[in-house]
């Protein structure tokens, strides 16, 4: 059964984004299977996906319509989806009604990073295009098609968000296992929790950072074990994050 995430305290402003996200336990040695074709889009929706897009390009002329990987059913063992448009994806972060009983559930890898002085939390930055202002663990991304023909791998996927967002190479990290997949309530996206550590001090991870990084994140905070029960209370904190604190 899920597991109903606890927010009756969430301020009215942030509501919106954080009631009713629901968490489901993964095995470690889950699958990604790619077997599904994506959906047609009847003319009606296709016209309103692209005009969004034209629209976020306007204001967002870096914005890439890369392919995305989207589940279409989720077991503790198995995740199963397809390839889809990432502006599909985008079309339904600016309007979550967009394919009615059928959302798109786009996957995402979130690490929980440990470094040598505690846990390792970023804020987003506020122009983000979804959940900026809001604390989360880093490194935390998009399951993309980096490369055509390549194994999905969600260690693959998870080592990328870490290079780009902070600027660690794979040499510097340890990756573990998957351990949940917390759904999104309003988006539907899908984030796997992974916990990783890496043995340098947060000094040098934020020097990394600052140099290589790029800028999805304003700000990064390090955090003692003492100090997690006060994070997991914070209404600033993404959900995903919140629950993996509580089961680190």
């Amino acid at each position: 059964m899920p597991a109903f995430l606890d927010t009756d305290e969430t301020p009215h402003n942030l509501a919106h984004d954080l009631q009713g996200w629901h968490c489901e336990e993964l095995h470690p040695d889950v699958r990604l299977i790619v077997n599904e074709t994506e959906p047609t889009l009847t003319p009606d929706i296709e016209h309103r996906v692209q005009t969004i897009w034209d629209d976020a390009r306007a204001r967002r002329p870096k914005l890439f319509n890369g392919r995305i990987f989207c589940m279409k059913s989720i077991t503790p063992d198995c995740i199963e989806g397809y390839w889809t448009e990432y502006r599909r994806a985008l079309a339904q972060m600016a309007d979550p009604t967009i394919f009615g009983e059928t959302p798109l559930h786009q996957l995402a890898v979130c690490g929980l990073l440990r470094c040598a002085d505690g846990i390792v939390l970023a804020r987003r930055h506020p122009a983000s295009l979804y959940l900026g202002d809001f604390w989360q663990s880093p490194p935390a991304g998009t399951v993309e098609m980096r490369k055509e023909g390549q194994r999905l791998s969600l260690a693959d996927q998870l080592l990328a968000e870490t290079e780009e967002e902070l600027g660690l190479m794979a040499c510097e990290v340890s990756i573990g296992p998957p351990r949940l997949a917390v759904i999104h309530a309003r988006t539907a996206i899908v984030d796997i929790g992974i916990a990783l550590t890496t043995p340098l001090s947060f000094a040098a991870l934020r020097e990394k950072w600052q140099a290589g990084g790029n800028k999805e994140y304003d700000q990064l905070t390090v955090i003692s074990d003492d100090q997690l029960g006060n994070w997991c209370r914070r209404k600033d904190v993404i959900p995903t994050t919140r629950i993996l604190l509580n089961t680190r």
